[in-house]
């Protein structure tokens, strides 16, 4: 045999092997998409005012331990969203403000242990606090405060060692999701309490 037709096969080989190692390294996209938290849904507040400000006081924190900015949906853009979608002028005179105050997520590490316990157990490695509160003001046409409510709520989560990114992402919407549920109820039965006056 030639040593020409002992080298033909080899080129198909490594093509081969090429193939099935990139097969055993595909990883998990993360790029998942999650819906947006809305509030379209729900009835329009109406308020006995002419105009509606959003306010956020929020600073912009990309810097661990804050992590809200990797959320599908952050925290603060679902509180903006509330805003707009909930409150609706339906007065003459007056503004309402509403003030998003606190949106926030700080993720913790949590101890894992190194021991042979650990090769049979999966252990907690990360903890999740997740708050969000907002502030709504009636003001009259001279600038007077005349009704003032606030809402605030707060959720922990603690995720497993072998999570993945996609499993997190999701985990990160929930939170959001059912903490923005609360906001909403919270702020409502505050509305609904404190500025009859002002609520239609």
């Amino acid at each position: 045999m030639s040593r020409k037709s002992l080298k033909r096969p080899i080129l198909p080989i490594l093509l081969l092997a090429v193939l099935l190692g990139a097969g055993g390294c595909a990883t998990e996209s993360p790029f998942v998409e999650f819906p947006d938290i809305t509030f379209r849904h729900m009835p329009v507040i109406n308020l006995r005012v002419v105009d509606i400000q959003i306010d956020n006081k929020v600073p912009r924190n990309v810097l661990a331990p804050h992590v809200g900015h990797k959320f599908p949906v952050p925290p603060v853009k679902a509180l903006r969203r509330w805003g707009e979608d909930r409150l609706q002028a339906a007065g003459s005179k007056g503004t309402a403000r509403f003030t998003i105050l606190e949106a926030d997520a700080i993720e913790t590490p949590l101890a894992i242990d190194q021991g042979v316990r650990a090769t049979f157990t999966k252990e907690q490695s990360e903890r999740y606090v997740v708050t969000v509160s907002a502030s709504l003001e009636i003001f009259d046409e001279n600038g007077i405060r005349r009704a003032f409510v606030k809402a605030k709520t707060e959720r922990r989560r603690t995720v497993a060692e072998d999570i993945t990114l996609t499993e997190r992402r999701k985990v990160w919407f929930e939170i959001t999701e059912k903490l923005m549920a609360e906001f909403n109820a919270e702020m409502e039965r505050n509305i609904q309490r404190y500025m009859t006056e002002f609520a239609l």
